[in-house]
């Protein structure tokens, strides 16, 4: 029997259609948290509704065994309570879910209409594409007003303190610089002349063979990538040509996209060889190695030289294992110096940082009523 009390409560799913490994519903209306807190079965005794907003409580919900869930209460700053439902992304799923606060009499509603702005929306749609968990964390709280929040404070400051207002443009189009990497992730070489392990040092991060592995220089001719990730941030990573002068046509074609790739990457990581003293190449490499990160490698075998000569090389044995948290930890850095804290905003679409820069362009030319006007889209 349906729940009077949940009389003008709606539902909806948030995530795309099509199949995903998580699907979000949002409940809200003026008795959101009540009805689901009598439907939530929490893995802890204690009720959701007493949970604090922004805590996520593990429990099922659903007929039967149900579906096991993730529950978190959501607050905005005008009071408004509504509870987002994280299920399993399967149609089965969503359905045992939806069904459930249906009969306890919530409405199922569209999307659009459980959504604040076009932010929220963006970041929904951008959420059910997030590759790890950290991505997923920054892009739901775009979805729970990060940073539609910062910008209203913007706004606001623009009546009365325009040189905080425009600070606060710059830390928001800084910040882009990684939400716009959120979902596609970041571009990372391995580099170095042939045989220095850069094939078996892609295969040990990636935890199986996406490349082969040959003694004999020259290989690999074309650029193998793989998707991983270095502490929760998304990235390509392609094992390229060796470089060296090379006589073969087919292997000259993969130093020229070696090359070219590189160029283009966000990070180079050039390996070099420990057990073999430093040559020609590798020295030249070093010289115009600007940003990029020093592996010396196979340190399972007898040193040629100091791994100290070098400052900042990380030492790694692609064979045993040996280094490669330290050579995630440190490529991570160079990749994310400084990422946002809980509940900042991030401008994760390029449209966000397009407007971000108008405003400020505007504000900068002394026309405040342009940048509130370029500002006002964030609202809508």
């Amino acid at each position: 029997m349906r729940d009077e009390e949940a009389t003008g409560t709606q539902v909806c799913v948030l995530t795309p259609e099509a199949r995903g490994a998580v699907a979000v519903l949002r409940v809200w209306g003026p008795s959101a948290l009540t009805l689901v807190a009598k439907l939530f079965r929490p893995a802890r005794r204690r009720s959701l509704a007493t949970t604090p907003p922004g805590r996520p409580r593990l429990g099922r919900l659903g007929a039967g065994l149900g579906d096991e869930v993730v529950a978190v209460v959501v607050s905005d700053a005008v009071g408004s309570v509504e509870v987002e439902i994280h299920c399993h992304g399967g149609a089965a799923a969503v359905d045992l879910v939806i069904e459930a606060l249906e009969t306890g009499g919530a409405k199922r509603n569209l999307p659009i209409a459980g959504m604040r702005n076009t932010l929220e929306t963006e970041a929904y749609d951008e959420l059910a594409r997030a590759p790890t968990l950290r991505v997923a964390e920054i892009l739901l709280e775009q979805a729970q007003g990060a940073l539609s929040r910062e910008v209203a404070e913007i706004v606001r400051l623009i009546g009365f303190d325009q040189r905080n207002a425009f600070a606060c443009l710059d830390l928001l189009i800084e910040r882009a610089r990684i939400g716009l990497r959120l979902v596609g992730g970041w571009s990372v070489v391995l580099a170095g002349r042939p045989n220095v392990g850069k094939s078996r040092l892609l295969n040990t991060l990636a935890g199986y063979a996406r490349s082969i592995v040959d003694p004999r220089p020259g290989t690999t001719r074309d650029v193998v990538t793989m998707r991983t990730a270095f502490d929760g941030w998304p990235v390509e990573l392609a094992d390229t040509a060796g470089l060296r002068d090379a006589e073969e046509a087919l292997e000259s074609a993969g130093i020229r996209l070696a090359r070219e790739r590189q160029a283009a990457a966000d990070l180079t990581i050039l390996v070099l060889d420990r057990s073999e003293p430093l040559t020609a190449f590798d020295w030249d490499y070093l010289v115009g190695l600007r940003g990029g990160l020093v592996v010396a490698n196979k340190a399972d075998l007898p040193a040629a030289w100091d791994v100290d000569e070098l400052e900042d090389a990380v030492l790694v044995s692609a064979e045993r294992g040996d280094g490669l948290d330290r050579l995630v930890e440190v490529a991570a850095k160079r990749l994310v110096e400084e990422p946002s804290g809980p509940g900042e905003g991030v401008p994760f679409r390029a449209t966000h940082l397009r407007r971000l820069e108008e405003a400020r362009g505007a504000l900068k030319a002394g026309d405040a009523r342009g940048a509130l006007k370029v500002l006002a889209w964030f609202s809508g």
